[in-house]
C-alpha cells in the first residue's frame, strides 16, 4: 500500500512539474549549453566523490581508497534513485563484510549530521548575498538545529532501549552502534573538516552546472545565488521525503528558492528539472560502471 502511495505521489509531483515546463528553455539549453562548464561540473562532481571517500576512510579507518570511492559512487547513485533515503542501505550492504551494521549505522548518522551542518553553513552564508531573504538566516539556523536535534533524539532513543526486552540480534546491534558512536567522537573534528571539503567541492560543481543552464538562456548567476537555490533542493535529498528519483520533490525545493529570488515560475521549474536530470545522469554515469564492476568481482 505504501509503495503504491509513493508511486502515486511521485506521478502527481511529476505532473505538477511537467505542466509548468517551458520546453523552449529546454530546447535552447540543448543547443546553447556551454560544454566546457558541463565538463568542469562533472569533473568537480567526481572530485567531491574523492572527498567523500576520504571522509569514509577517516571515519572507518580503512586503507583502501579506491574501494571506498567505488562505494561512494554506488551509494550516491542509490540515494539519488531510491525514495525516502532507502539508498542508504547500499552503504551497509557494500561494506557489511568488513564492518558491523551498528558501526556503519553510527558512521552514516554522524556523516548526515555533518552534512546538515555544512548545508546550513553554506545556506546561511548565501542569504547574506541574496536580497530580500534576510529572514531565511533565522530559518536556516533553526532548520539546522532542528534536524540535528532530531538525529540526536533518534540516537538517544536507540541508546535508551531496555536491554532485557530486546532480541539478541537487536542487543548486539545496539552494542555495536554505541561503540561506533564512541569511536566517532574522537574523529569529529576530522569528520567535520572532510565534510566541509565535500560540500565546498560539491557546491562548486553545482555552481558550474547551474551557470551552464543559465548561460544557455542568456541569464547570469553568481556562486552564492546558486548556493541559495541548490540548498533547498539538497535538503529534500537529505531528509526522508525524497521521492522516486527525487522527481517532484527536488524541483519543488529548487522552484521555491528561485521564485524567492525573483525568477518566474516557468524558468524556476524548467531550470530545476534540467539541473536534476543532469545531476541524475552524472550519478548514473559514475555509479553504474562501478556497480557492474562490483557485481562482476563479487560473483
Amino acid at each position: 500500500m505504501k509503495k503504491h502511495l509513493l508511486i502515486v505521489a511521485t506521478i502527481a509531483l511529476l505532473i505538477a512539474v511537467v505542466v509548468n515546463i517551458d520546453w523552449k528553455i529546454v530546447a535552447k539549453f540543448t543547443t546553447s549549453a556551454p560544454v566546457h562548464l558541463l565538463i568542469t561540473s562533472y569533473l568537480l562532481y567526481l572530485l567531491s566523490f574523492a572527498a567523500r571517500a576520504l571522509r569514509w576512510k577517516i571515519m572507518l579507518k580503512e586503507k583502501g581508497f579506491f574501494r571506498l570511492y567505488t562505494v561512494v559512487a554506488i551509494h550516491t547513485m542509490a540515494n539519488n534513485l531510491y525514495p525516502a533515503r532507502t539508498g542508504e542501505l547500499s552503504f551497509i550492504y557494500l561494506l557489511g563484510k568488513r564492518h558491523s551494521a551498528g558501526t556503519l549505522t553510527s558512521v552514516l548518522l554522524t556523516a548526515r549530521i555533518a552534512d546538515m551542518l555544512c548545508i546550513a553553513l553554506f545556506f546561511i552564508l548565501s542569504t547574506t548575498y541574496v536580497s530580500h531573504v534576510g529572514n531565511f538566516i533565522l530559518i536556516g539556523t533553526l532548520t539546522a538545529i532542528g534536524v540535528t536535534g532530531l538525529f540526536g533524539v533518534l540516537i538517544w532513543i536507540i541508546k535508551s532501549l531496555p536491554e532485557n526486552r530486546l532480541p539478541t540480534k537487536v542487543r548486539a546491534f545496539k552494542k555495536d552502534l554505541a561503540m561506533g558512536f564512541s569511536q566517532q567522537k574522537s574523529l569529529l573534528f576530522f569528520t567535520l573538516l572532510s565534510s566541509l571539503a565535500v560540500w565546498s567541492v560539491k557546491y562548486l560543481a553545482f555552481y558550474c552546472l547551474t551557470k551552464a543552464i543559465f548561460d544557455s538562456q542568456g541569464l547570469s548567476i553568481d556562486f552564492w545565488h546558486s548556493v541559495f537555490g541548490i540548498s533547498f533542493s539538497e535538503l529534500t535529498t537529505v531528509l526522508p521525503i525524497h521521492s522516486l528519483g527525487g522527481f517532484g520533490t527536488f524541483e519543488a525545493g529548487w522552484t521555491g528558492a528561485y521564485m524567492l529570488m525573483g525568477y518566474g515560475r516557468a524558468i524556476a521549474v524548467t531550470t530545476g528539472l534540467v539541473f536534476h536530470v543532469l545531476l541524475l545522469s552524472f550519478s548514473i554515469l559514475t555509479g553504474l560502471p562501478f556497480l557492474l564492476l562490483h557485481n562482476k568481482v563479487n560473483k
